[in-house]
């Protein structure tokens, strides 16, 4: 009966889950790791998010014991809300960026430079979209970042 209740959860999860994409779901404390393991997957890659209530050491297994209550149906719920709020790798480092960050500083600040070269190799629509959330988060303009990104990935085909 147990192993019968896996089997249709685990066909109902995947139903979930949207064609192409990849989940990365690690503790709370892990989430440099996770941001990390979904860039491996390109533009295809998602971090799943814990919620902020679970702490800053939140346990994966915990949210889900807890959020689905033992309740198969539960827990699908629980997983298509997560799955669905699931940023891009990129999208969650940018939004991690110290509020604070002066625009000046931003070529500064460790991982930036590798973030607009790693956009610079994105395709049209998922580098835009992302060069907007940083242009928004950091208060500069759209076509500097663009130009930015441009200029890094020539860089970095020179040197290759």
């Amino acid at each position: 009966m147990r192993a019968l209740r896996h089997r249709r959860l685990a066909a109902g999860v995947a139903a979930a889950v949207p064609a192409g994409r990849v989940y990365v779901a690690l503790d709370c404390d892990a989430t440099d790791r996770a941001i990390a393991l979904a860039r491996t997957f390109g533009t295809r890659g998602r971090v799943l998010i814990l919620p902020e209530d679970f702490g800053p050491k939140g346990d994966l297994n915990d949210w889900l014991r807890v959020g689905a209550k033992g309740y198969p149906g539960a827990f699908r719920s629980v997983l298509e809300r997560a799955l669905a709020a699931s940023p891009t790798p990129w999208a969650l480092q940018i939004e991690r960026l110290p509020p604070d960050l002066a625009p000046w500083d931003l070529e500064d600040h460790p991982g930036v430079r590798d973030l607009l070269c790693e956009l610079g190799h994105q395709g049209a629509l998922s580098r835009d979209a992302h060069l907007r959330l940083l242009a928004e988060r950091c208060g500069i303009a759209l076509a500097t970042l663009q130009e930015a990104a441009r200029e890094l990935l020539q860089g970095t085909d020179a040197e290759l």
